[in-house]
């Protein structure tokens, strides 16, 4: 059986700047959207942006939750 080997500190981190030195982020609210976006197809044919399933989801949750609240309230 192999024998695993370790990471020291400075070879991990030396291996993230290059894993991450072409993913420069231009702007502030683009790095917040970032978690957002649907990871396999960011685009659409419009050259858009798509949102990630999950939030999608839990927006039509929220909604129906507030709709609920609301028709019951009254």
């Amino acid at each position: 059986m192999e024998q695993m080997n370790s990471l020291t500190p400075k070879e991990a981190q030396r291996r993230l700047l290059l894993a991450y030195k072409d993913g420069n982020i231009g702007e502030f609210a683009e790095f917040l959207v970032c978690p957002f976006l649907n990871p396999i197809e960011q685009r659409d044919e419009r050259n858009r942006r798509k949102l990630h399933p999950l939030l999608v989801i839990g927006i039509v949750l929220v909604l129906l939750a507030a709709g609920t609240l609301i028709f019951f309230s009254f």
